[in-house]
């Protein structure tokens, strides 16, 4: 046994000691390094990683000028609290936010995390509508916080353990053609998911009760779909007609994932609340809840609050990653390079029998499997991440049964980097998923 091989045992071994088993466990990989789109475990194998810490690292990994703002910043101010003080980075960044965000969303909240960002916006949807009720989508995900486990609906896993959870939320379906039928055209799905809202109106909830309906506008972890724009269009009409707030989650789609720097460009559609982390501070902990400043008034002083929100550090990584994104025009490269990476694997693989769709907008991709029976490919897409893991590159799924390959890449990818990762992908997916 090598030094490297038994420094990685006994810290697998430290970590089923003394880290919790609640966590999904992808690998049991040790990593000691990563940059750009790479990581070496500490036994100095080199992966690639097509999974960016789950669309976090739009940069890549360790980006030497988000480092630099990282080290900058901790050498001056680490932490002070927003209840004491204001500082230069939060307050850049806030005006950056508003700069960069549909229509006039210009005031911002800043949390921790996403799921932490989504409590908040119920909170202020809430206090400022005094309405109790809540909309939601079947197949979302939103967080594992109380209240975001409550809006979520991609699988009962996630709420298995937690009932009660928060009261006065439904969910509708979402425009998803091939969960909701096949053979629906998506102008059917749309319409459907419609019908539902205006059912749950007449039959569960007067809209007059609705704080807010919650919506992903390209749905993460639930199969990697984009709602339709049209879809978009008329779910913002309905709420504005009855004085609902629309609240996107986009967690997982800003900051250029999409093609956009945010997904609900695609359909010019400005929510009232946008809500938004991951890619927001290339790897530091940070959420915001952007909206219009008459809205935040709605919100009582003192009615939310975070310790650590709005973290110096957190907000100098976030200034310096949107600026990389903007001088490189990496939105453009996303939605650019998107399309090129689907059509070559429609080309590579759209012919297999078990390749249900291939889809995606900019470098949100999702590859969905079915089996030879027509069913949920689940199996067949365990097999196809072993499979790439056993060659070097980290991939993962989504999905609400698994069935779907969902391929988060750094926006700057080195072209070598991508190629290489692609071809491994499309000979696990050749190897596992041919009938």
């Amino acid at each position: 046994m090598t030094n490297s091989t038994k420094n990685m045992s006994e810290l697998q071994q430290k970590a089923l000691r003394h880290l919790s088993p609640v966590m999904t466990r992808v690998t049991n990989l040790v990593v000691k390094k990563a940059h750009g789109a790479k990581f070496w475990t500490v036994d100095d194998e080199e992966y690639i990683d097509f999974v960016s810490g789950v669309a976090v690292n739009a940069l890549g990994h360790t980006h030497p000028e988000v480092v630099k703002a990282i080290t900058d910043q901790a050498n001056s101010l680490i932490h002070l609290g927003l209840n004491y003080g204001y500082y230069e980075s939060v307050v850049n960044l806030a005006e950056k936010l508003a700069e960069i965000t549909p229509g006039e969303l210009d005031t911002v909240f800043f949390s921790n995390s996403g799921a932490e960002a989504i409590d908040g916006a119920i909170k202020l949807a809430r206090a400022a509508t005094r309405r109790p009720a809540l909309i939601a989508f079947e197949g979302s995900f939103h967080g594992r916080t109380i209240g975001a486990t409550t809006l979520t609906a991609s699988s009962a896993k996630y709420k298995k353990h937690y009932e009660p959870l928060m009261g006065g939320v439904y969910h509708i379906p979402y425009p998803y053609t091939l969960q909701l039928g096949r053979g629906m055209s998506e102008q059917e799905a749309a319409a459907y998911s419609l019908d539902r809202l205006q059912k749950l109106f007449e039959l569960q909830v007067d809209p007059t009760q609705v704080a807010a309906i919650i919506i992903e506008p390209f749905m993460g972890e639930g199969g990697y779909v984009p709602a339709p724009a049209a879809f978009l269009q008329e779910l913002r009409r309905i709420t504005e007609k009855h004085g609902i707030l629309l609240v996107f989650d986009e967690v997982q789609t800003g900051f250029g994932r999409t093609g956009k720097m945010f997904a609900a460009e695609h359909a010019e559609v400005t929510p009232d609340i946008l809500v938004l982390a991951k890619a927001l501070s290339s790897g530091m902990p940070l959420g915001a809840i952007v909206a219009k400043r008459e809205l935040h008034e709605k919100w009582p002083v003192a009615g939310h609050g975070s310790t650590f929100g709005g973290n110096p550090v957190s907000c100098a990584a976030a200034l310096a990653s949107i600026h990389v994104i903007e001088r490189e025009q990496l939105v453009e490269r996303s939605a650019a390079l998107g399309s090129q990476i689907v059509e070559r694997l429609k080309q590579e693989i759209g012919h297999l029998t078990t390749v249900s769709q291939i889809r995606g907008t900019g470098l949100m991709i999702g590859v969905e499997f079915r089996d030879e029976n027509g069913d949920p490919g689940t199996k067949l897409v365990a097999a196809i991440r072993e499979e790439t893991l056993k060659n070097k590159l980290l991939v993962t799924s989504c999905g609400v049964y698994g069935q779907t390959i969902r391929l988060m890449l750094p926006l700057n990818i080195a072209e070598e980097d991508l190629n290489k990762g692609l071809t491994i992908l499309e000979k696990a997916i050749v190897k596992v998923a041919t009938v």
